[in-house]
């Protein structure tokens, strides 16, 4: 009898601490960061699935920046985030890791087929120029685009949303993470990562989602100003 308590009290704990971690369990834990770039990397991190502890990304000089792309090329290329890491902090470009990596910048652009404009259009340009199926060469990318199209890439991906979208909200002012943010306190219906779900005002996620269509075709009857104008805070814009 004790055994079987024991084993039942084990089931109960795990069954509790599966339920935490799908709905509370935070990647950026102990990082002062603000909730939006909080957001972002928790989704960046159900995106790509990269086996990474927490203090890999307390790690990175620019969390919001280096945690999506050390994600994302660690998806492509099958290396642990932690060789990406290192190879970041011995002061490589992201052109440079993508080569190293043997990873085609193609994976940029994935569902871009036709000129995007600015801020991608000439990052875009610059590829289809030089792109070379088949053959491993360097390609010349400022790390602010990789930055940015990678950002692009995980916002399209974890949504099911056109990567044009997400390109032209950043020329209305909303960054791709800002894009991403959105949608996600859309669909789940609250504002923090750790908001626990019984605190979820309607639960049903369906008027959220309805809500949201109606904003992005101008339907709503709303006379309030909406929500959706957060901008990120990467530094990867900025720099190359």
């Amino acid at each position: 009898m004790k055994h079987v308590l024991m084993g039942a009290a084990v089931a109960l704990l795990l069954s509790v601490g599966m339920a935490h971690a799908s709905v509370g369990f935070d990647v950026a834990v102990g990082m002062n960061l603000n909730e939006d770039t909080r957001i972002f990397l928790n989704v960046t991190n159900q995106t790509w699935q990269p086996a990474v502890p927490t203090t890999l990304i307390q790690g990175c000089a620019y969390p919001e920046d280096d945690f999506p792309v050390i994600a994302f090329l660690s998806y492509h290329s099958h290396r642990s985030p932690s060789f990406i890491l290192n190879l970041r902090r011995e002061g490589y470009g992201w052109a440079d890791i993508f080569f190293q990596l043997n990873v085609q910048p193609s994976v940029l652009f994935v569902g871009i087929n036709r000129d995007p404009g600015p801020p991608y259009g000439k990052a875009w340009g610059y590829w289809k120029k030089h792109h070379r199926p088949g053959t491993r060469q360097r390609y010349r990318i400022a790390d602010r685009d990789i930055v940015g199209l990678v950002k692009v890439q995980t916002a399209s991906r974890h949504f099911g949303a056109s990567p044009f979208a997400v390109i032209d909200a950043q020329r209305s002012g909303r960054r791709p993470e800002a894009f991403a943010v959105d949608r996600w306190k859309q669909k789940n219906g609250r504002k923090t990562w750790t908001t626990p779900a019984s605190q979820v005002k309607g639960r049903g996620q369906g008027s959220d989602r309805g809500q949201a269509d109606a904003k992005s075709h101008g339907q709503t009857n709303s006379k309030g100003k909406g929500n959706g104008k957060g901008q990120g805070k990467g530094h990867g814009a900025d720099r190359d």
